[in-house]
């Protein structure tokens, strides 16, 4: 009894384990959309007559994004920098922002739209179980989502 005991345990430990780390995947890509948003809507409300953006860091670690004032995270105003960091059991694998050189998404003042060509994308995995991901769209009009 005690060893059938011991495995039950052991499985179900294991189990939670999983559904953890997927849940950490699943609330990371729900935390950088409402980033996003957050940055578009203080664009778009001129919050400190200024533009917003995201910028993404894979050179640190854990991963992170730090929601800026300014026009592009070289010109930001540091101050207001917000660092969020990623959940130690995720990463972004992929950042496609429409074949320009950057990490950041920075919205348009009146509009909310971003600089681009063709859909932006953030791909988030699980590092213990690559096959696990999130992709985060940011279209051309503003819009964000989880696909």
């Amino acid at each position: 009894i005690v060893g059938i005991l011991i495995i039950l345990g052991t499985i179900a430990t294991l189990a939670f384990q999983g559904f953890r780390k997927e849940s950490d995947l699943t609330n990371s890509a729900e935390e950088i959309i409402n980033t996003l948003r957050l940055a578009q809507n203080n664009t778009l409300a001129s919050e400190g007559a200024s533009q917003w953006g995201v910028y993404f860091t894979t050179s640190t670690s854990p991963h992170q994004y730090v929601l800026f004032k300014g026009s592009s995270y070289d010109l930001r105003d540091i101050p207001f920098d917000e660092v969020h960091k990623l959940a130690r059991s995720v990463e972004i694998y992929e950042l496609n922002f429409g074949g320009l050189a950057t990490s950041s998404i920075v919205f348009e003042r009146i509009t909310g739209a971003v600089l681009a060509t063709g859909t932006q994308t953030v791909s988030l995995k699980l590092k213990a179980n690559p096959s696990k991901t999130r992709t985060i769209y940011i279209e051309i009009s503003g819009q964000v989502g989880l696909e």
